[in-house]
């Protein structure tokens, strides 16, 4: 299993644990002592009951704004749990690959597991636009096309029919430690895979895969990606049987489709509302400026050996797009197309000097963040990508317009998934301003990876005073706050020195590996940042 784990940990060190969470520190230590954090691993597949007892998997569970109006539960798991978690199914997710819908027939684009050594990745770069394109293609030859999605699809994955398909593939006992992880994650209710990481995505694909399958093997022409389903008929009466025969086979799974996400409409009709995903080149002057932008590539890996090759090509591309242009009609519409808006926001990264910041007084414009509150968390991730390459005048614009969601009172910052981005970015500068906010929000919210994000910052401001208050509460805390004050103890000098003394029989062996990294950190003289 070690070299199962070595992924799991290479994969979190290059990509991070979700796509829906700020990045955790731990993901900066298992980079620094990838050894020690591998024996730690190896120690809990050795003996899990153990381990599960002496250092519980805890979760963090949040809800992430979906679209305007809806909410989704988004689950964080305990670092170290996670990618032990991820290592699992990594170790038979190749089995699990080759039981689904081949590849080249083009029907399922999401998670095609393929292991990148090189960039550390676990899947092919298949996207949702990928998918959508496809759609575009299927629809030039059908007259209707039936859209729908499954209802609150990975809280309602049963566990018992996923250990069914699990062990059918792999007649080791790893199947059945995923169960019991799961049975722990959901608080030992037989349902429900952790929304936001690598491995549920894995798992999620192995549970639609006797749907898939009922669907292909009736001569069925549709799409998948995930959750999402787009079929494509020669009539509405061939796509209501259609449904029928889908809504059937998925609650055969106990799922259900969204009965206000299906629909049947002309594909006429829909390659209208999709016509930005047409593919034409850039050079092609009969292209809007959003049929270019989605016909590129926005993703670049900073590790490959031809990394700067790749950035100045993908700079060129996207410097010949209006994306200020594209931001601002975007923002003047009732509702935006989140596919376009969001490929615009990952394009800020190369843009001129200049432009990163007409994006940005754009994108953090108060009347403006109401109408790109979907995209928000992408917002603020963009945003904290380039934050540091910005002058103080492009760092003024953001802190400010930041610190007035606050005081305006603004719903956006009551979201707790939003407000860990927004604490993220505000962390890298000090102001008393701030200081003041992070001392309220230590004392009002429960949740516990804000609250030591702001022990990570008052750490890194010297707020001494504060730092020492909080370590005094140290028996109190919870497993992620706890790691905080351990790395906050290394700036307060002898006294720090005296309580990790006198603690150290209290810490657990993964905070013990928290302080030995944190000791090394600060001797080299490198902040963690929140």
């Amino acid at each position: 299993m070690r070299e199962h784990f070595r992924k799991a940990l290479a994969n979190i060190i290059r990509h991070g644990d979700t796509d829906i969470f700020p990045f955790p520190f731990e993901r900066h230590l298992f980079e620094e002592k990838q050894e020690e954090s591998l024996k730690i691993l190896e120690g809990y597949h050795a003996n899990l009951e153990q381990s599960i007892s002496q250092s519980p998997p805890l979760t963090l569970v949040k809800l992430s704004q979906v679209g305007y109006y809806g909410f989704r539960q988004a689950t964080m798991i305990e670092p170290f749990w996670n990618t032990y978690f991820l290592g699992l199914v990594i170790s038979i997710a190749e089995k699990i690959e080759r039981t689904r819908i081949n590849e080249a027939d083009k029907l399922i684009f999401s998670y095609r597991y393929q292991w990148n050594e090189e960039k550390a990745s676990l899947f092919k770069d298949t996207t949702w636009i990928d998918y959508k394109k496809q759609c575009v293609e299927y629809s030039k030859s059908y007259e209707y096309i039936l859209q729908t999605d499954i209802s609150n699809f990975y809280p309602r994955i049963n566990h018992h029919k996923l250990e069914n398909e699990l062990k059918r593939i792999d007649s080791t006992d790893v199947p059945s430690r995923i169960l019991k992880l799961l049975s722990q994650f959901s608080g030992t209710i037989s349902y429900g895979l952790p929304v936001g990481g690598p491995a549920s995505r894995i798992l999620a694909e192995l549970a639609l895969n006797h749907t898939d399958f009922h669907l292909k093997s009736r001569g069925i022409v549709f799409c998948r990606y995930a959750d999402d389903y787009s079929i494509f008929c020669i009539d509405e009466s061939e796509a209501y049987k259609t449904l029928i025969l889908l809504s059937e086979k998925l609650s055969n799974d106990q799922l259900g489709l969204q009965k206000d996400k299906t629909k049947i409409m002309s594909c006429e009709e829909f390659r209208e509302i999709h016509r930005f995903l047409d593919p034409k080149p850039a050079e092609d002057k009969t292209a809007e400026e959003e049929q270019k932008l989605l016909n590129i590539s926005i993703r670049f890996d900073p590790y490959s050996d031809t990394a700067q090759e790749d950035y100045e090509a993908l700079k060129t591309a996207v410097r010949e797009i209006d994306i200020v242009g594209i931001l601002s009609r975007e923002v003047n519409k009732t509702r935006i197309d989140q596919t376009v808006t969001k490929q615009a926001i990952h394009a800020i990264k190369v843009l001129s000097e200049k432009n990163k910041v007409q994006a940005l007084s754009i994108l953090l414009d108060h009347d403006n963040l109401i109408t790109l509150s979907p995209v928000f968390t992408t917002i603020m991730r963009a945003t904290r990508s380039i934050y540091e390459e910005l002058d103080e005048n492009g760092k003024e614009l953001i802190d400010n317009s930041l610190m007035h969601l606050f005081k305006n009172k603004s719903y956006l910052t009551k979201i707790e998934m939003n407000l860990n981005y927004i604490i993220q970015i505000l962390s890298v500068r000090y102001t008393s301003e701030k200081e003041t906010l992070f001392i309220k929000l230590f004392e009002t919210e429960t949740n516990h990876l804000l609250r030591r994000q702001i022990i990570i910052a008052m750490t890194n401001w010297n707020c001494h005073y504060w730092c020492v208050d909080v370590k005094n509460q140290f028996n109190t805390l919870t497993t992620w706050e706890r790691r905080a004050v351990i790395y906050s103890s290394y700036f307060l000098g002898d006294e720090g020195k005296h309580w990790r003394e006198h603690n150290k029989n209290l810490f657990s062996k993964e905070e013990r590996l928290i302080r030995d990294w944190s000791s090394s950190r600060k001797q080299a003289n490198r902040k963690v940042l929140a």
